[in-house]
Order: structure tokens, then C-alpha cells, then sequence
């Protein structure tokens, strides 16, 4: 068995820090040129599933709703307030004016339209959603034929006249499965990043696309720098059981900290989330975000349906649940109609009832895969830990190892203990206290702040799922199985203040 190791925090390296211009134009060519190729790598540098970003065959097919990363978390900037985050369609390369394989402004990532994306909140424990937030999306395109750049000239505004392409978006508030309330009508997005001499402010242009939402809190929508952060080695554990034979010497470079995604980014008062709009009372939420396409449900007979109606093709809640039960991801494994298209199509009120995930929960491949490398003892199944940690949260009584009560909705007065239900949610206390010093291996690591409890860009997600995995904290430390590596480059640090994402990258 390894020995334990503290879990170090990552350094950045020189792709995180600010660069002069022409340095940091060739730092970023190089490192997208390298992303191409690492992501047709061998799982030995985990990087050949981009960090986990292609989870199930139906949404490698279907950029749009492919959810990345969902980020739920405490503003630190405004602490009676709650962030989420949902990013989608992940490895965009960075837009160029001039030098670019696909031409001036022709760089283009827009949300679908014809499609809702909803984040859902659940307060009392049932899987299902006290309350929905949904952005629905129109485009505006001036372009001859719909082709081409999507602006001319330089972009000083949202509103110049140099921007051919425009997308708006309406987000509505649907509380209790009543009807909707418009919180924002007809606001703007921020464009695609086209280049800094097309848009030499893109954060004016995100300022200027920042919208306030009545009661409290704001919204925008943007495209960003990548922000996830990730050991790359940890990859190969979840696939093969192993990085290979001297980790230590393999690097942990994230692949992903030259690219970026589309993000939803929303921040709402805590009692506008907690059940009963008391979070003192009710301080447990469970966040996840879904989208669904118009469509015609192919099970009954078309001439009786007057209109199509949605249907979900995306989900995520917990990050990299594919990965942590069945080991596998639409480039390791999963088959088109298989478990993780299954999970993405499944609202998750109806976790419960899926019999085969229920198992999944309790018996986890990645372990196994682990001890049959060589690398570290399966902890003992059924491993009624994992199941609390993705689909109830952590509590004394739902078989989690952590010993103490975290962000498990049987903690909310006001839910009906009988009720409560095995849904997978990233769960996230209200009312635990921020803490002037993150840590981002997160509640593992003494800061019950972040992950597992919620998750903030910082935290560093994987690196504690692996461990928790291999049993903690009630079983041995699996730290050691990542020492520190021999070189270490993330994204950089997301801010402390909203809307937290950094910009996209661009080059000139």
C-alpha cells in the first residue's frame, strides 16, 4: 500500500499567470495544439476523455447539452447569496482575429435554441424541484446566409452594429411546478470571444450582459475560461486502476486550462432556495442542471400530439458520477443507450426506481479496478458510503463513513423523513460558515466548505472522489496514491468575486 501522503494544492505554472501578449499567444498555441493531441492520448495520461468532460455517447454527440461542471457554493462576495454554475460544451478553442485555422471572427459556440436549460433545486429530498430556473434562447443572425464571421469589425458593445450574430435568452422562475415567472425577458448574451482586436474589452461586454433579478441576486450568461481543475493522472485510476508504473513522474497538466466553455451563471438570495425560504431551518439544498430538446415523443402516434414537447438529454449533478460508478465515459466503455446515456435522459426523481444504479452506487468499478493493479485494497462492498455521498448527501444515518451531519436533506426541518429519496444532487449546506482560507481538497481536508459540500471552481474535485472511493475518511488515507507530480499546470484560479469565471481565452 502506498504511503500517506498530505494532499499537496496544486501549483500554477506560467499558463496560469498573466503573460505579455506575444509570450502568451505562443503559450496558448502551443497548449491548444496540445490538447488536440492529448485528447487522442491513452488513458495513462487520463487525458483521453478531456478531464471527464464526455460522460455518456449521447451528449458526445450533442455538444449543446453537454454539461461539464455544475459549481454550487456560498458567494463569497455576498454570503446571504448562493452561486450556481452550470458550464456546457466544453474543449471551445480560443477565438483569433488574425492566424487562425478557421478565419477572423468565424469562431462560434451558441446555446441551442428549440431547448430549455434548467438548473433544479430540491429542498425537500424527494429528487424532485421545489424550484426550476430555465433560460430559453433566440438568435439574432445578420449574416449573408447565415455564415461566415460573426462580426466585422471591432465589438465595443452589445449592441454594435459590428456583431452579425446575437443571442438572447429569457429566464423564467417555476416554483413548485406552477407557472412560470419571468425574472429576465429578452437579455442579451455575451458573444463567442472572437479575438482581442475583434473584442478588445469582452469584459465590458460581460459586464454590459450582467443582468440584476427582482428579489435580489443576478444572472449572465457567457462564454469562459475552462475552470475546472484536475489531477490528470487521476484518469487513469478511474479507467485502468493505475497511471502507470512511477506516478510521481507523470505530470498533472490539465489539458483543458487553454480552452473554454459556456456558462450559466446564477446568484439568488439562500432563503429564495431553502425550503420554506428559511435556510436556518431547512439549511440543505440539492442542485442539478438539465436540458432538454423539443421534440415529439416517439412512443405514441404522431397524429394525436398537437404540439412536441421537451424531452431531457442532459443532466449532471455530482461531477464525474459516470467515472466514480461504472469507470467509463463515451471514449472508455459506455455504449450508445448504455448507463450514462440512460442517467442523462432519467429525471432524477426516478434514480430511485433504477435498481441497476442503486446497485452501481453500492459496488463501484473504480476500486476494483485499483486493487487489480496493484495500487490499494477495495474497501469492503456494499459501500453504502458512496451511495450517501451521490444520492443523499452526507448524514450519520444514511450510511456515509464521515461520522458527522453535513449536507443531507434529512437535516431540513420541514422535509418529510419519509420521503426523502435517493437522487443524485450536488448538496450544499446554507449555513456552513466561509472559511477565510479554502482549501481545495475540500471537506477531506478540514474545510467543510467545499467538496463535497457543494463545489466551488477551486476545489479540486477528483483528487477527493478518488480517496473517498478508496474508503476515506473512514478507511486508510489513499493520498499517497497521488504524490506530488512532476509538473502541474491548471487553469487559473477563479475569482472571489462574481461572476467568479475568468474571461475566455483569445488570442490576438
Amino acid at each position: 500500500m502506498p504511503p500517506a501522503l498530505p494532499h499537496p494544492a496544486l501549483p500554477h505554472t506560467a499558463l496560469s499567470r498573466p503573460l505579455p501578449r506575444a509570450p502568451r499567444r505562443i503559450a496558448l498555441a502551443a497548449a491548444t495544439a496540445l490538447l488536440t493531441g492529448a485528447s487522442l492520448a491513452g488513458p495513462l495520461l487520463g487525458s483521453g476523455r478531456a478531464g471527464g468532460h464526455f460522460d455518456a455517447p449521447a451528449v458526445l454527440a450533442d455538444p449543446q447539452a453537454n454539461f461539464t461542471d455544475i459549481y454550487a457554493f456560498t458567494s463569497p462576495d455576498s454570503p446571504d447569496t448562493v452561486t450556481v454554475i452550470a458550464d456546457v460544451q466544453p474543449v471551445q478553442l480560443p477565438g483569433s482575429t488574425a492566424g487562425s485555422t478557421v478565419g477572423a471572427g468565424a469562431v462560434n459556440y451558441p446555446f441551442a435554441t428549440n431547448a430549455r436549460y434548467e438548473i433544479h433545486v430540491d429542498g425537500r429530498g424527494t429528487g424532485g424541484s421545489d424550484t426550476v430556473y430555465r433560460w430559453t434562447f433566440r438568435t439574432e443572425d445578420r449574416r449573408l446566409f447565415g455564415a461566415g464571421p460573426i462580426a466585422v469589425g471591432p465589438v465595443r458593445s452589445l449592441r454594435d452594429n459590428n456583431l452579425l450574430y446575437r443571442q438572447y435568452y429569457t429566464l423564467e422562475r417555476i416554483r413548485d411546478g406552477g407557472q412560470p415567472e419571468v425574472l429576465v425577458k429578452d437579455a442579451p448574451a455575451a458573444p463567442t470571444h472572437n479575438g482581442t482586436t475583434l473584442m478588445p474589452d469582452y469584459g465590458a461586454l460581460r459586464k454590459e450582459a450582467t443582468r440584476d433579478l427582482p428579489g435580489g441576486g443576478r444572472t449572465v450568461v457567457t462564454q469562459t475560461a475552462e475552470s475546472f481543475q484536475a489531477d490528470a493522472r487521476v484518469f487513469g485510476y478511474f479507467a485502468l486502476g493505475s497511471v502507470g508504473p512511477i506516478p510521481g513522474y507523470l505530470p498533472a497538466d490539465n489539458p483543458l486550462s487553454t480552452v473554454n466553455v459556456s456558462s450559466l451563471i446564477l446568484q439568488v438570495p439562500k432563503k429564495e432556495l431553502a425550503l420554506a425560504g428559511d435556510p436556518e431551518r431547512n439549511p440543505v439544498v440539492g442542485v442539478w442542471a438539465t436540458m432538454s430538446r423539443q421534440s415529439a415523443d416517439l412512443g405514441r402516434d404522431l397524429r394525436t400530439q398537437r404540439a412536441t414537447g421537451f424531452r431531457q438529454v442532459g443532466r449532471l449533478g455530482n461531477p464525474h458520477i459516470c467515472f466514480a460508478l461504472w469507470g467509463s465515459s463515451a471514449a472508455n466503455g459506455a455504449l450508445p443507450g448504455g448507463p450514462e446515456d440512460r442517467f442523462n435522459a432519467r429525471p432524477a426523481d426516478q434514480d430511485q426506481n433504477d435498481e441497476a444504479f442503486l446497485g452501481s452506487a453500492l459496488d463501484p468499478v473504480p476500486p476494483h479496478r485499483i486493487e487489480a493493479a496493484g495500487n490499494f485494497p477495495a474497501p469492503p462492498v456494499p459501500r453504502t458510503d458512496i451511495r450517501a455521498l451521490f444520492l443523499r448527501g452526507i448524514g450519520r444515518d444514511n450510511g456515509s463513513r464521515f461520522g458527522f451531519d453535513l449536507n443531507t436533506q434529512a437535516m431540513n426541518a420541514d422535509a418529510d423523513p419519509n420521503r426523502l429519496a435517493w437522487a443524485d444532487e450536488l448538496r450544499l449546506n446554507l449555513t456552513t460558515p466561509l472559511t477565510a482560507r479554502p482549501d481545495p481538497g475540500g471537506v477531506l481536508d478540514g474545510d467543510r466548505q467545499g467538496y463535497p459540500n457543494g463545489r466551488r471552481p477551486n476545489d479540486v474535485i477528483d483528487n477527493s472522489l478518488l480517496r473517498m472511493l478508496e474508503g476515506e475518511p473512514g478507511g486508510p488515507s489513499a493520498a499517497g496514491l497521488l504524490p506530488p507530480p512532476l509538473s502541474d499546470g491548471q487553469p487559473a484560479p477563479a475569482s472571489s468575486v462574481f461572476p467568479y469565471l475568468n474571461l475566455p481565452h483569445a488570442f490576438p
